[in-house]
């Protein structure tokens, strides 16, 4: 029998500076479990419930912060440049980015990934209201423009889209 802890249980990146940090917390908990338990096995079945999901977790976020390409820039680039904005913008309500958080010894790396996808919906919120009320903002401006000019609607609408598009008629 082995009780699987540190790397082996839970890789992250190395850049990320928490390998050894994650190891000793394993540790530091199966040294207590051990102090708490009847036996071994109990030991090892308690240390497994408190660990386990958290390790899942940072294993998770360590993986979507190292994608390659496009989805990495979704999933890692694009999420710190928000959480850079919003959390400047309103540091109350929004939380720093995420590698800043998973240096917190403070939080659990499952309280981590709840307050990020809170984040994330309020960012996603925020954004498409911002873009919903830009496209209203211009249809209102297309509309009076057109009964200005006493054209079409659909006459101007395809102008302005292809003056947008570089298209030139």
């Amino acid at each position: 029998r082995a009780v699987v802890l540190g790397d082996c249980a839970h890789t992250v990146k190395p850049y990320f500076g928490l390998g050894a940090n994650c190891a000793l917390e394993d540790v530091a908990i199966l040294s207590d479990a051990i102090d708490a338990a009847g036996s071994v096995g109990e030991a090892v079945r308690a240390f497994s419930g408190r660990r386990a999901r958290d390790s899942e977790t940072l294993v998770r976020i360590s993986r979507d912060l190292d994608r390659p390409g496009k989805i990495g820039f979704v999933t890692f680039v694009l999420p710190i440049i928000l959480d850079a904005i919003f959390h400047k913008a309103a540091p109350a309500l929004f939380a720093p980015n995420i590698i800043s958080m998973l240096q917190r010894e403070d939080l659990t790396f499952r309280a981590i990934a709840r307050r990020k996808r809170a984040d994330r919906a309020a960012q996603l919120i925020i954004v498409g209201a911002g873009a919903a009320g830009l496209a209203c903002g211009i249809r209102f401006l297309v509309l009076s423009a057109a009964k200005s000019l006493g054209l079409r609607n659909s006459a101007l609408a395809a102008g302005v889209t292809a003056a947008t598009l570089g298209l030139g008629f």
